[in-house]
């Protein structure tokens, strides 16, 4: 907690995006595991396949697999719509870190000329390692919404993938039993 005063304001507003960040990860990675589970049971989405293709019975395989094909998008931008508000943190992150960082240096050199130029090494050396610490602050929620934005972004993909093989095998199976009637 020291240290989030020593910071100041740009430590306060990473620690906002912080907590933030960490929010959004945890209502996303528990609304992707769901759907994730959803899509192994081969539930909800399949269900608007299935139904895709008996309205477009009559419509050629290609168009219709181009169909589902938009349909599998639309879903996966759904899915990856907040996490890339993950991706701008992790970008952000560390400039606000810099902008700490100047603002204390500002601050410290500020001091030393108050004193009339004459300061002590150590006075200065705590003004900068106050003014650092901004910059590791930004470094650390950077560092780790980056992971966790990579994270979700690699179970998009994992879902993604495994509704287009469903949808595949669906398009298949429905090619068989049109060919049988």
């Amino acid at each position: 907690m020291e240290w989030l005063e020593k910071s100041g304001i740009v430590g306060y507003i990473l620690a906002g995006i912080s907590v933030i960040s960490l929010a959004l990860f945890l209502e996303r990675f528990i609304s992707l595991h769901w759907e994730r589970v959803r899509s192994k049971q081969g539930k909800a989405f399949m269900e608007t396949i299935l139904s895709l293709m008996r309205e477009h019975a009559g419509m050629p395989a290609g168009q219709l697999s181009e169909l589902i094909a938009y349909r599998i998008e639309d879903k996966v931008e759904h899915l990856s719509s907040s996490i890339t508000f993950l991706r701008l943190i992790s970008t952000v992150a560390p400039l606000l870190g810099l902008l700490g960082t100047v603002l204390g240096m500002i601050q410290a050199f500020k001091q030393v000329s108050e004193m009339g130029g004459t300061v002590k090494p150590a006075i200065l050396a705590s003004g900068i390692w106050v003014a650092l610490l901004t910059t590791a602050e930004g470094l650390i929620v950077a560092i780790v919404t980056f992971f966790m934005y990579h994270y979700l972004s690699h179970l998009v993909g994992r879902i993604a993938k495994m509704t287009a093989r469903q949808a595949e095998l669906e398009i298949i199976e429905h090619g068989n039993d049109t060919d049988k009637q």
